[in-house]
């Protein structure tokens, strides 16, 4: 929680009384360490919960965590099974739905609880939340979740297309295994690079994680892992709530995407009590890259400590609450404001940009037929270049990756990569929405990849991403399962571009990049059929992309219709 500082903090209700580190058994005979922080005194307070798997060796209490106790909360943190000085393996996902239940149990039963708990998290600690919301207890009144949604099909594959460098990261970081001196960047990026990619847990980390191979082994929204079990259960979560939640997410966040699914879930009755907050914020929830976004940090309310302490204070205290139920309070880039919708999409005007002459975009079609071929070598990919699809950690590596908004490459510094670019808009745009690409193209391959990444080219010059989105052929147009493909035929595919609520500013001009590979974001296609995971070669694919005339190429940008609050 160390970004969620926020300013102007109440005056101290409590002083921090005792601290107790206590072995909580399980029903299965595991003990999960966890850790108790009251206020000074006797009495019974309220809750707020939070089950931490990132505990390595000793515990360190987060400072801004236990500062809830000096307003009148006890403060809960639990190691989670076969983490930290917590009994048990470590299995992720597997146990936090029971252990979480079980806690509950022991919480209530416990002398100093008043019968009102909150739950608090982000990241995977808002999964350990999230897996228990169907089966609450009438004590839990209320979540606050950030940086994660409930649908992790897309949160993990965009049309058939992996995330290596999150996921793949991950696996290695919470592998469990012992390095054993081995740098643990650069491990990762070994893992990333590894082929077949099936076999890196065992190659590399010389140990079998069953639950990463089966992410890979399952592209296919329809396949049996995403239909059935944990993850079936875990999408219906949202809609399934009885109380409310509060959320926060960024603009450049991995999550984005699967938190406005989890929120446009949620039944009626429960949204008109809860709140959305989404900030020009990376999984962090700070900015990052090179975009300076005024009035965009957590801080004053907007996400930050003050936020979570007034939702708790609402919800589990009954104490007046100055903002609003019921909306999405965004962050609009570009207009660098705070604006309020009760509903997402906001009510919207399609504008619509066609590929047009060489290399360009135009709200008119094109009636000459045109297109442009270039070679997609998966071992020559092309680097992401910002972006939600990378962890915000990158920005600190020299050479890496970056992440979240920043500035492009000049068109035409890849001959894989075709760039289109519109005339200077004559009036702001102000997009609200999920931006929306169509493409005809063709392969040499019977299954590959195309890209495409939306930019805002600023009067002076600078572009800055505003968005992108990847398919591959076998699971286009958002198909659940694998389609065929016949190498030279022409085919249509959509590509849906996460949210975003970002102004064009007059005299700007849209730029559209395609191409066929965005790694680490995304795995690099080896243009060839069958599972992705389990090919060892690789294989040069000739892509061709068609506009005018017949051929429909475009990007669709949700216009907002009207003011917001």
């Amino acid at each position: 929680m160390s970004e969620l500082s926020g300013k102007e903090l109440p005056k101290a209700r409590s002083v921090i009384g005792e601290r107790r580190d206590i072995q909580v058994q399980m029903q299965d005979g595991v003990r999960l360490m966890t850790h108790l922080w009251l206020p000074e005194g006797d009495g019974t307070w309220p809750v707020i919960l939070v089950r931490n798997p990132y505990v390595d060796g000793d515990f360190v209490p987060d400072p801004e965590m236990v500062l809830f106790a000096e307003y009148g909360y006890a403060v809960v943190i639990q190691e989670c099974r076969g983490r930290g000085s917590s009994e048990g393996v470590w299995e992720p996902f597997v146990n936090e739905r029971q252990d979480g239940l079980d806690t509950l149990d022991w919480i209530i039963a416990s002398p100093w609880c008043d019968g009102n708990i909150g739950l608090l998290g982000g990241s995977y600690l808002s999964f350990n939340q999230w897996t228990l919301a169907d089966s609450l207890p009438s004590q839990v009144k209320t979540l606050y979740l950030s940086v994660l949604g409930t649908e992790m099909h897309r949160f993990m594959y965009m049309d058939g297309m992996f995330r290596p460098d999150i996921l793949t990261g991950w696996a290695v970081t919470n592998s469990s295994v012992d390095l054993d001196g081995r740098n643990h960047k650069e491990l990762e990026d070994q893992a990333r690079k590894f082929r077949p990619p099936i076999d890196m847990d065992e190659s590399l980390l010389g140990k079998r994680l069953d639950w990463y191979r089966s992410l890979l082994q399952n592209p296919g929204a329809a396949d049996s892992l995403w239909q059935e079990g944990l993850w079936e259960r875990l999408s219906s979560m949202a809609s399934r709530i009885s109380v409310p939640v509060c959320m926060v997410g960024g603009w450049f966040d991995i999550a984005i995407d699967s938190m406005f699914t989890a929120y446009n879930k949620l039944r009626p009755e429960v949204r008109e009590r809860s709140r959305f907050i989404i900030g020009p914020w990376v999984h962090s929830l700070a900015p990052h890259g090179d975009r300076f976004f005024p009035n965009g940090s957590v801080q004053g309310g907007n996400g930050g400590t003050r936020e979570i302490l007034a939702w708790f204070d609402h919800m589990l205290k009954q104490l007046p609450y100055e903002d609003k139920l019921g909306i999405i309070k965004a962050y609009v880039i570009g207009e660098d404001s705070w604006k309020e919708w009760a509903a997402w999409p906001p009510r919207q005007l399609i504008e619509t940009y066609y590929l047009h002459g060489a290399n360009g975009l135009s709200t008119q079609a094109d009636e000459q037929e045109h297109s442009a071929s270039y070679l997609y070598d998966p071992l020559d990919p092309v680097t992401t270049v910002g972006g939600s699809g990378l962890l915000s950690e990158f920005e600190n590596a020299p050479g890496q990756p970056r992440t979240a908004c920043v500035l492009q490459p000049e068109p035409g510094y890849r001959h894989d990569v075709l760039t289109f670019i519109s005339d200077e808009t004559d009036s702001e745009l102000r997009i609200v929405g999920a931006i929306e690409a169509v493409l005809q193209i063709s392969s040499s391959a019977e299954d590959t990849a195309f890209t495409v990444k939306i930019s805002e080219v600023m009067p002076g010059g600078a572009t800055y991403n505003i968005g992108d989105g990847i398919t591959s052929l076998a699971y286009r147009n958002g198909s659940t399962s694998a389609l065929s493909y016949v190498p030279g035929s022409q085919a249509e595919v959509k590509l849906e571009l996460w949210p975003t609520a970002w102004t064009i500013q007059k005299g700007s001009r849209i730029r559209l990049d395609i191409s066929s590979s965005n790694f680490p974001a995304y795995h690099v296609h080896p243009n060839l059929p069958g599972n992705w995971a389990e090919h060892a070669e690789v294989t040069t694919a000739s892509q061709t992309v068609y506009w005018g005339g017949a051929h429909t190429a475009l990007i669709r940008l949700p216009l907002m219709d009207g003011t917001p609050s």
